[in-house]
């Protein structure tokens, strides 16, 4: 029987993503530190769509977690065909002034738990011939981020991590997929002492319910990388939407293998929003800049 893996699946994201796939009739495994919000996930779940949820109370920024996660299912003979990488948290904080042990937690769960997980089951879906794995980046991983810096860099190696996985999977029937979303209405903020700063106030704040249906949607379509905004049509010289192409199997190629404009105009209207965004947030913050201005790199 097959079953969807999903970290940080208590609250946020992880949750709506839970709910997404039980209303799909896909049973779940779900993982976060409290036992008693998984409870509450998964009597929920079970009463509303009738699937099996299997809840695993534990802390993945702990070393040895990641492994005592898939060596549980492998025990249990439950086979994973999709891997929703969402645990992850952050701290508003000078790095030199921050609690060592709690950076060093962060990188624990947002890059070295991600990456054990899409190891140990990304092996185990490319053995089967299929599977889907989904980690949740941000937009915060295309540029620095001063009081901020670890987790803006964690979210920079999810990034890039992901679209080296996605390629290297490429025709083996496992897709990787990662999503930078913007600013989200969930407790994240609150959680990272934020004391009402927030990424690209610009930008109306997404529901934790939105991302996860785009973030679904797109896992689902096996969409190696999904980068804010991005088209995902073209037009042709007469102005009809054409369609991606699809490679001899007939599946549609990664969008981030097939750019829709040319490499150079993603990266400048990408910069010109970074830019923007930025100029608004010093204007805006008296005590501290939030963001370093610089051009926002993308592979295409």
């Amino acid at each position: 029987m097959a079953y969807a893996l999903i970290t940080g699946a208590s609250s946020g994201i992880g949750r709506e993503m839970a709910a997404l796939f039980a209303a799909d009739r896909h049973d779940l495994i779900i993982t976060a530190r409290s036992q008693g919000k998984l409870d509450d996930v998964k009597r929920t779940l079970e009463h509303r769509y009738g699937v099996h949820v299997e809840t695993v109370a534990l802390d993945l920024s702990e070393s040895d977690a990641p492994q005592q996660l898939h060596d549980y299912t492998v025990s249990q003979g439950f086979e994973v065909d999709h891997l929703v990488n969402n645990a992850g948290f952050a701290d508003w904080t000078g790095f030199l002034d921050a609690d060592w042990h709690r950076q060093h937690e962060m990188m624990q769960l947002n890059m070295a738990a991600l990456a054990e997980l899409t190891y140990r089951y990304g092996r185990d879906m490319r053995e089967q011939g299929h599977g889907r794995i989904l980690n949740i980046s941000s937009v915060a991983s295309m540029m620095a981020g001063p009081y901020m810096a670890i987790y803006f860099a964690s979210k920079a190696f999810v990034r890039s991590l992901s679209e080296a996985v996605s390629y290297e999977l490429r025709d083996t029937g496992v897709s990787v997929t990662c999503v930078c979303p913007g600013p989200t209405s969930t407790g994240f903020a609150k959680a990272a002492n934020m004391r009402g700063m927030n990424f690209f106030t610009l930008t109306k704040p997404a529901t934790a319910y939105q991302l996860a249906t785009y973030a679904y949607r797109k896992m689902k379509q096996g969409a190696h990388a999904c980068l804010p905004r991005l088209p995902h049509q073209s037009r042709s010289r007469s102005g009809t939407t054409t369609p991606p192409r699809s490679d001899a199997t007939g599946r549609r190629n990664h969008e981030w293998r097939q750019p829709t404009q040319p490499a150079s105009r993603i990266i400048q209207e990408a910069t010109q929003r970074v830019s923007l965004a930025a100029d608004h947030i010093c204007r805006n913050t008296k005590s501290r800049t939030l963001f370093i201005k610089r051009e926002a790199l993308f592979i295409c």
